[in-house]
């Protein structure tokens, strides 16, 4: 039996973190840490946009790190045992244990939790999401 895989990858992860987002803010929750796109940034730099930090504290996870973007695109800072095979990325499409730890959060958030959100001792550096995001493939529609 081959694995359920979305027409639209990308759209099925904005569409699942949005819809989280949304249901933090409505538990009371609103994005936790500041953002830079540049993994090595100068010193002192602000932070360019704000979002959700969130950690795996499932029984049994690697430890992982989610920054989740209000727009929905999630960076994923793996933990150093998982570093090795699979670096921190843009992911480009929901997996079982991000839909997992999303649920997992919400449920934490809704009783009163912080829903796992982490107090991050600085802002987060990322990768610059344009970089790994291709252009549009479709027709040129510019005319001549």
């Amino acid at each position: 039996m081959a694995a359920y895989r979305p027409r639209d990858p990308r759209g099925k992860l904005r569409e699942v973190t949005t819809n989280w987002t949304l249901s933090m803010r409505v538990a009371g929750r609103a994005p936790n840490c500041g953002v830079v796109f540049d993994p090595d940034p100068p010193p002192h730099t602000a932070p360019q946009a704000r979002a959700w930090l969130v950690g795996d504290r499932r029984p049994g996870s690697q430890g992982d790190r989610y920054v989740i973007m209000d727009d929905g695109d999630v960076w994923r800072a793996r933990a150093t045992a998982a570093q090795m095979e699979s670096p921190a990325s843009w992911m480009t499409e929901p997996d079982d244990d991000l839909v997992t730890l999303l649920a997992k959060s919400l449920g934490d958030a809704r009783l009163g939790g912080a829903g796992w959100l982490e107090l991050p001792d600085r802002a987060e550096c990322v990768e610059d999401r344009r970089r790994e995001q291709g252009g549009h493939s479709g027709p040129e529609r510019r005319s001549s």
